[in-house]
């Protein structure tokens, strides 16, 4: 779940009001207040609120408050949840492009990014993952434990990740991913009707059938890429 109510300790820590902040990010202060209210935002707000105050958005989705630069080291266990998360990323396809253990933060800095050609696991590898989280699932260790692990001829890299990610990494990432590609089809539309514009040419019956296709990606994407109010 979302916490977007973080947006009011935030501003006291960086000692700006909700009404500077909003102007800050090119919002009304009302339209700040609202997002908070309904605690569901697109995701490329959600980024650019982090951006704005210097956090990680996964912060949004920690429901404790306290030092947002308080950071420990990891356990092994910690660092084998790492490992199955650069799997779970790589098949929903991104990469995490930097993973290196911060000796004066004592934290581990990652960051993805999409994959050219995401990760997709044989049928040899999702019997081994599978191995893996029903040995943790068998040891106590927590995880998603509403989900079977039991492989069956149905079983898609998708129900995996959602194994392997919190169902809140597991919503952000997917929510990422449709923004990234809403912004590829608005690119996309946005060089063929510039084309058409600049060489007069004429919009025929296809050209209008293509144009209609983008923009029904477009609203698809965008209905895809909201963070929170999902319940």
């Amino acid at each position: 779940m979302v916490y977007l109510s973080k947006i009011r300790e935030l501003c006291e820590k960086k000692g700006v009001s909700m009404k500077q902040a909003a102007s800050d990010l090119n919002m009304t202060e009302q339209s700040l207040h609202k997002l908070i209210k309904a605690n569901s935002t697109k995701i490329d707000t959600l980024l650019a609120i982090a951006d704005y105050f210097k956090v990680e958005p996964a912060y949004f989705f920690d429901q404790t408050t306290g030092d947002i630069n308080l950071y420990v080291k990891v356990r092994k266990e910690e660092l084998m949840g790492l490992i199955k998360k650069v799997l779970a990323y790589s098949i929903h396809g991104f990469g995490l492009i930097k993973l290196e253990w911060d000796e004066k933060e004592e934290r581990f800095n990652s960051y993805f990014d999409m994959l050219e050609k995401q990760y997709t696991p044989t049928k040899e590898d999702l019997v081994y993952i599978s191995s893996i989280l029903k040995e943790e699932r068998d040891l106590n260790i927590k995880a998603n434990t509403d989900i079977p692990i039991e492989l069956s001829d149905k079983t898609t890299p998708k129900d995996i990740t959602r194994l392997m990610m919190t169902k809140d990494e597991f919503d952000f990432t997917s929510a990422y991913y449709y923004n990234i590609k809403k912004t590829q089809a608005q690119a996309e539309l946005q060089k063929l009707s510039s084309f058409i514009e600049r060489h007069n040419i004429q919009i025929t019956p296809s050209i209008e059938k293509e144009m209609g296709e983008l923009k029904d990606k477009i609203r698809y994407y965008e209905s895809k890429s909201i963070i929170g109010g999902r319940g």
